[in-house]
């Protein structure tokens, strides 16, 4: 197929039940998922379709989605409450879409009331129930009829039942959602029992809005890593001809035992799934197996009609999302940027713009959490806010990706696995070109490294709201969903438990978190500071300890200072250098020194007579004129043995973190 690249085929060794004489003809099946409104690649990705109705014929031709058709999308379909996808879809001809979870993103109201009459194609959801009874909810459907190739194609669609975790329950009032699987084998058998009355099919194809977790494992790790795959893969009626996927955003083609193609392709309209099924149109028989690939998408699209009218729908809708996109949602008293030159080159460095999207991670998700981190990775932070207004299209195009907001769950000692992985490794153990990746952090997060320790045992110190992090408690972390399902090589925060899609988009928490802010300030405190720190006691009165806060390492990846690194433009922080720093334990200053180049070499040493308490105490760096504040563990031994403040209720000692090695 001219413009089209198959990447993966897969043919199954049994061919589908039924009496072929003879193949009369092919019909090929299409499917995609997950497009969440990606209008810029819409043209493209449906490119090999129109090639295939020319090639093959219209009647020969069926296209599919497997569901989030809409919701998470981009800006330009977004603001615009998805109408210009819905338009797209309905202009390049869909057959049919399995329903979602996104779909139900702004309740079931919308859903039936908005999004399924807007749609010339019918939304399939075959567990989808009136809540008390196993009736499909109208206007969804069980299933749709297709007259292809000479036979019928019965294509069944369902979700994943774990859809009230993941939208508002309050926009769900009324339904229920079954087993995915029992509902689509139901199906299966009533259009296959030979009763006319109640629908007949000679194929059935399910499309389940439910699969794998993770494409480069096999199918049968992931039916054991998850029960709701291991159902579709070991379960579903094997008369059905292929189970296409979604909801995962996975690559892959597999075959279950019982000979049957399992296909997911990817995410935002990345791939195309490919089914060619040879049939017998006098028997309505399937010929041998069908053949299944993913179709990587041509970089320039076609210019049918169908493909020119979605140019036209999406070259409409950018135009309207462009004056929409100019609403004022905010102020910056002064630009408020990533690291660099303000866009998103640079990501081995802190920058106020990542830190700034982690808070929000951290504000909007933690509720009344104190110890909630958020985390932002520094390739989803696109763009800056220049001094001034903020406009809902700046908003946008600092967080593009449409990202679902995620939380999990990790102890204190993946939190620090964690920050170590900031260190690069990929999935086959080798150092990426981009070696070190510095993570933004909500502000209740510190931590001290040394890049000259061993891989795995460089986070030296992690401080939550100023105390030491446990590394046995579970924290709670939120960030994209790109970020959570351990994208750029943050592995750890895959392994996460209770691991939850929150149904919201980044951009509009975002634009809503912004707009509550009222007017926006760089933060130029720093969350994790290279420190080189010394052995020993502090000892009242006893020779000073010496701290060196900033310093990279020689030949290092992990380039950053006490300061920010910034460079000059409209778009980008003002550069603040950083001109002191002072040390205390307690109320008591212990040090002093100024801060050149962002490095800083300070001697602390604790005076005779301080009122301080003896045993574990933090030493506690305050750095002008960011208002980093650097929090280090230290054994406080007075002269006399014994503490100044002889309160009847001692305070309790600071227990050191004992942060394990975790590797990488």
């Amino acid at each position: 197929m001219a413009g089209s690249v198959a990447l993966t085929t897969f043919t199954p060794a049994s061919a589908a039940p039924g009496e072929c004489v003879a193949p009369t003809g092919e019909i090929t099946v299409f499917g995609f998922n997950d497009f969440h409104g990606r209008l810029s690649e819409a043209a493209q990705l449906f490119t090999p379709v129109e090639e295939a109705r020319v090639a093959v014929g219209e009647d020969n031709v069926l296209l599919l989605s497997s569901g989030d058709n809409i919701g998470a999308s981009t800006f330009d379909s977004m603001i615009l409450d998805d109408t210009p996808t819905l338009d797209v879809l309905n202009a390049i001809g869909l057959d049919a879409s399995a329903v979602g979870n996104h779909e139900f993103d702004k309740g079931w109201s919308d859903l039936s009331g908005r999004v399924v009459p807007q749609s010339d194609f019918p939304y399939l959801g075959a567990n989808v129930y009136t809540a008390g009874t196993t009736t499909v909810a109208a206007p969804l459907q069980a299933y749709e009829l297709f007259e292809k190739g000479g036979v019928t194609i019965a294509v069944v669609g369902a979700v994943t039942d774990d859809v009230p975790s993941l939208v508002s329950p309050a926009g769900i009032t009324g339904l229920s959602f079954g087993d995915p699987v029992e509902a689509v084998n139901r199906v299966t058998d009533q259009l296959l029992d030979g009763d006319a009355a109640n629908g007949e099919a000679d194929v059935v194809l399910a499309s389940f809005h439910e699969g794998a977790a993770d494409g480069d494992a096999s199918a049968a790790d992931n039916a054991a890593a998850s029960t709701a795959f291991a159902s579709i893969y070991q379960d579903v009626d094997a008369r059905v001809s292929a189970i296409f996927n979604g909801h995962t955003h996975q690559e892959y083609t597999w075959t279950t035992d019982a000979g049957v193609p399992v296909v997911q392709a990817g995410s935002y309209g990345s791939m195309l799934a490919q089914l060619v099924l040879s049939v017998d149109d006098t028997t309505g028989a399937v010929c041998g197996a069908p053949e299944v690939s993913l179709v990587e998408v041509p970089e320039e699209a076609g210019t049918s009609a169908r493909l020119t009218e979605v140019s036209e729908i999406v070259a409409a809708a950018s135009e309207e999302a462009g004056v929409l996109g100019a609403e004022v949602i905010g102020e910056a008293s002064e630009a408020v940027s990533t690291a660099g030159d303000g866009t998103a080159g640079t990501r081995d460095q802190e920058s106020p713009m990542s830190n700034l999207v982690a808070q929000m991670f951290a504000e909007t998700l933690g509720e009344d959490d104190p110890e909630f981190i958020g985390v932002q990775n520094p390739g989803g932070t696109r763009d800056s806010f220049d001094a001034g207004e903020v406009t809902y299209q700046e908003a946008a195009m600092v967080l593009p990706f449409a990202n679902s907001l995620f939380t999990t769950e990790l102890t204190g000692a993946q939190v620090k696995t964690m920050l170590e992985q900031q260190w690069q490794r990929n999935s086959d153990g080798e150092v990426p070109s981009r070696a070190f990746l510095q993570l933004g952090l909500s502000d209740n997060v510190t931590y001290t490294y040394d890049e000259s320790l061993p891989e795995g045992e460089r986070i030296t110190s992690i401080m939550i709201n100023g105390a030491p992090i446990d590394p046995a408690k579970v924290y709670t972390v939120g960030s994209g969903s790109f970020l959570i399902s351990g994208g750029d090589n943050f592995h750890v925060l895959a392994d996460g438990a209770n691991t939850r899609d929150t149904g919201r988009a980044d951009l509009e928490a975002w634009v809503a978190w912004v707009a509550e802010q009222g007017t926006l300030s760089p933060d130029y405190s720093k969350r994790g500071v290279s420190a080189s720190l010394p052995e020993g006691a502090l000892v009242e009165g006893g020779a000073a300890l010496t701290y060196t806060f900033g310093q990279p390492l020689a030949g290092g990846v992990a380039p950053q200072t006490l300061d920010m690194y910034l460079l000059e433009g409209d778009k980008v922080s003002p550069v603040l250098e950083n001109s002191a720093i002072t040390a205390y334990v307690g109320e008591v200053v212990v040090g002093t020194a100024t801060v050149t180049d962002g490095v800083a070499t300070i001697q602390v040493a604790l005076p005779q007579d301080a009122d301080v308490e003896e045993g574990e105490q933090l030493v506690r760096f305050e750095v002008a004129e960011s208002g980093t504040e650097i929090l280090v563990p230290v054994t406080v031994e007075l002269a006399d043995g014994a503490p100044v403040d002889d309160d009847d209720e001692p305070t309790p000692p600071v227990v050191r973190p004992g942060l394990p090695s975790t590797g990488n």
